[in-house]
Formats: structure tokens, sequence, C-alpha cells
């Protein structure tokens, strides 16, 4: 995989919103990869709501990267935006997993090898996110830590981690889509890297009540009428 600056990286982000014909898109990959019926739909959905929901969190990390101040009136709007993206993040992983898993149980047994082509693989995970984007995330990291100081819902959530996490899986994403021939092996395996990529997403548990919502909101309401 070719290197890129982090300016490139980020103009390239930017096309990573799920087109309007997207699902039409995924629906007819799916097809083409020999994905059974029955499944196209759920697959659709989930791999829909991944691609919105880490589109969604990767350029909000990214305007708060270049957000000047965090002062009293835009910051618990800010937790509150950041709340609701997690939380969106961990529902679409939940979603993809339950597809993926109906998937595994009705096509693994028809596999005939168990070693795969891994070089696509390799190529995505070793993309040093870290360095490739230090300032990116040397702007946000601190400013994170101190949301989720705020906020009890936030308390041990990785996201930084989460935010590389969305990048790898537009990656998978974005290789699923341009592959144009699927052998089952090749199938079952990308979708089993893209099954690991949103378990991470849906192991953040995230669950604010219907109170602590109310609660939030009041504040919100509070300060933007000051």
């Amino acid at each position: 995989m070719d290197q890129i600056t982090p300016d490139q990286f980020l103009e390239n982000a930017k096309t990573w919103k799920p087109a309007d014909n997207f699902k039409q898109q995924m629906e007819h990959q799916l097809k083409t990869a020999q994905v059974p019926e029955a499944l196209i739909s759920p697959f659709t959905q989930a791999f829909y709501q991944c691609a919105q929901s880490t589109y969604d969190y990767i350029q909000y990390i990214h305007e708060l990267s270049t957000t000047k101040e965090i002062d009293r009136k835009n910051f618990l709007p800010q937790v509150a935006q950041l709340i609701g993206l997690v939380h969106g993040l961990q529902k679409a992983g939940k979603l993809y997993q339950e597809a993926f898993k109906k998937f595994d149980a009705t096509f693994r047994d028809g596999l005939t090898r168990h070693e795969f082509d891994t070089v696509y693989y390799d190529a995505i995970q070793n993309i040093e996110l870290r360095s490739l984007l230090k300032k990116i995330i040397d702007e946000v990291e601190v400013v994170l830590q101190t949301f989720s100081l705020v906020s009890q819902d936030l308390t041990g959530i990785e996201c930084v981690d989460l935010y590389e996490t969305s990048i790898r899986f537009q990656l998978f994403l974005q290789y699923f889509m341009a592959k144009h021939k699927f052998s089952s092996e090749e199938l079952w395996s990308i979708l089993f890297d893209v099954y690991s990529q949103v378990s991470e997403l849906e192991s953040v548990t995230i669950e604010p009540t219907e109170a602590e919502l109310k609660d939030l909101h009041q504040k919100i309401q509070k300060f933007r009428n000051n």
C-alpha cells in the first residue's frame, strides 16, 4: 500500500461518506460474492450502519482537532455529540456481528482451505496510524480524556483507539468493494476480518440512561441560553 501524507489522508477520508446508492452497490457486491440470499439484506444494513457511524466518528475527530477553543458554550455539546457517536459505533458493530455469525454458521463447513492470502490484511493492519496521524491525535487526545472525566459513560473509553479502528474498518470496506471476484475462502476471510474490526467497536459499552440524557440535555440548553 503506497505511503500517503497526513494531508492526503484527511482529504481521502472526506470521500468515505456512504453514497446515496451505497446500499444498492453493497447488495450488488454481496450477490457477486455469492453471499446467501437470506443474508444480503442483513449484511447490507450492517455495512451501511458501520460505514456511516465510522465516517461520522472520524470526521468528528478531525473537526475536533481544528477547534481552536473549547469553552463553556461548546464543551457539553461536544461531549453529548461524542456520546452519541460512540453509541452509534456500538450499535453498528453489534449489527454486523449478528449478520456475520449467521453467515459463518452456514458457510464455514463449505470451505476447502484453511489458509488464506493475507497480503491485503497485513497491508491494512501494518499502517502506522499513530505515526501517520500523530498531529491530529496529539491535538485531540487530551481533550478526549477531559471529556471522559465529565461523563461517566465515557469513563474507560479509548477514543483514540476507536478512531484507529474506524479508519481500518473503512480501509477493509474499500478493499471489499473494489474486489471483483471472490473464492469462498476469500469471501469468508474478508468478512471475518471486518468482523474482527467491528468487534472492537461493539465492545464499547455506552448506554446512558433516560435520566442521564435528560439531565445532559438540560445542561446543554442552559449553556446555550447563557
